[in-house]
């Protein structure tokens, strides 16, 4: 126990992490493009210019609310 790193991972776990900050990555990026994504065509269709930023902002909030729900218990 004197031996550990305070936040490392345990051996047994068999993630690194790397491979946690490619799954923050990776959900920061695909909040991002699906509700910018969706809010482009919403203006597409609709003919407006907000929801693109919309879109991006909400994709932004939701992922780093799934990262904080999924890493933020801290024990």
């Amino acid at each position: 126990m004197g031996n550990e790193v305070r936040g490392s991972v345990p051996e047994g776990s068999g993630r690194s992490r790397a491979d946690d900050g490619m799954l923050v990555l990776s959900y920061l990026l695909s909040g991002i493009i699906f509700y910018g994504g969706l809010g482009w065509v919403g203006d597409y269709f609709l003919n407006t210019s907000w929801l693109l930023p919309l879109g991006l902002i909400i994709g932004l909030v939701s992922s780093i609310y799934l990262i904080i729900k999924r890493y933020g218990s801290g024990t």
